[in-house]
């Protein structure tokens, strides 16, 4: 009869158990939702900002293929993903170019799938965070791709960043990823840091006139993962460092060697600034080059360099204008001064001229400034 009571007893708290873990589960699955943005009415927000206002921790916003002109704000614990997971397809353009396009200022937040441009300021920042995922999107356009402020443990990668001052930078940031990203034709350095350690940074491919910022900074990261029989993103057959390209074609992995073909160059590759990458990807499948090539807009840099130097020279050419205005004007200030002067010596006679007086004096100090002033 004992046995029996045992038996039922065990019976009943294995079903207590079963209806409580059924019961978590089900409050833990409706507790994330999914919420949806389109440009177009079909969605339940029009705004990408709208969903990130209205969402609650673990909510995952999917958005629609279109362009979403808006800076976003993400303040809390969210999934962000483009549903097309396509770039191209789903833009977002500051609506504020003076302000990032994208703010992260919440750990554990994933941004994935964007086309990013119209800032001024970054494309995509992170400030004070931890644990971010931030992966396959074109960011361009901007004065920092991707910048890190004070954040640690972020992943960044499978980006493509181009056409920027300066491709990734990282401030007072430590141990992040940032691996597979595609950083080419920026202006600037691909990659910089300041006061900022233990990163590791590889599987990337740079090709830019400066690749590395020189910063003694670079030293203490690592540029490079064991090797590991994998494609790299050179589809090569391991994960090494990172490629390295330069806009001429003679960047080290370039030029360098690889006698046992295993598509890791055959010496380490030293950084400028500090920091050495010991296993710099070799070009084993030069198609997969090519590839990703493709996929960046070289002419695009080309214009881009043109248009600066445009910039520069119409700068150079006002400058010197007003340099050459500046010596005329106080010519001319000071014939004025020398008829007033002589004016009252011929009124006063023989009396010795006490100077301008106060009416002419204001009269040839407002002109003074109203020269500078058009200057």
């Amino acid at each position: 009869m004992r046995r029996i009571k045992r038996q039922n007893f065990r019976a009943f708290k294995l079903t207590a158990l079963a209806i409580t873990l059924a019961v978590l589960f089900t409050c833990s699955a409706s507790s994330a939702a999914n919420l949806r943005v389109s440009s177009a009415t079909e969605g339940d927000y029009i705004s990408i900002q709208a969903a990130i206002d209205e969402a609650e921790t673990g909510d995952t916003i999917f958005v629609s293929p279109g362009t979403y002109v808006e800076n976003l704000k993400i303040n809390k614990q969210v999934y962000i993903w483009s549903e097309s997971r396509k770039p191209e397809e789903t833009v977002i353009r500051a609506a504020d170019p003076t302000k990032s396009a994208v703010e992260i200022s919440v750990d554990r937040a994933s941004f994935s799938g964007f086309a990013i441009e119209g800032s001024e300021k970054a494309g995509i920042l992170l400030t004070g965070v931890k644990s971010c995922y931030i992966n396959n999107n074109r960011v361009q356009g901007a004065e920092y791709g991707i910048l890190l402020k004070g954040s640690d443990s972020n992943t960044i990668s499978n980006n493509l960043i181009t056409l920027d001052e300066k491709g990734i930078r990282l401030e007072s940031s430590n141990s992040n990823d940032i691996i597979d990203n595609t950083i080419a034709y920026n202006y600037g350095p691909g990659i910089s840091l300041e006061a900022s350690s233990k990163n590791y940074i590889y599987n990337n491919y740079f090709k830019n006139a400066e690749n590395v910022e020189e910063k003694a900074a670079n030293a203490e990261n690592l540029w490079q993962s064991p090797l590991k029989a994998k494609l790299n993103i050179v589809r090569g057959p391991y994960i090494g460092g990172n490629f390295w390209a330069d806009l001429e074609g003679k960047g080290y992995s370039e030029t360098g060697m690889d006698e046992n073909s295993n598509g890791i160059c055959d010496t380490a590759y030293n950084i400028t600034g500090g920091g050495t990458d010991n296993y710099p990807l070799f070009p084993k499948v030069p198609n997969a080059v090519k590839v990703l090539e493709s996929n960046l807009n070289a002419s695009a840099h080309e214009q881009g360099l043109d248009d600066m130097v445009k910039v520069t020279s119409s700068k150079t050419t006002v400058n010197k204008t007003d340099e050459a205005a500046e010596p005329a004007a106080k010519n001319a200030t000071n014939e004025n001064a020398t008829d007033e002067n002589a004016t009252n010596e011929e009124s006063s006679g023989e009396k010795e001229s006490p100077g301008p007086g106060l009416g002419i004096l204001g009269l040839t100090m407002g002109a003074a400034y109203f020269l500078k002033r058009n200057r």
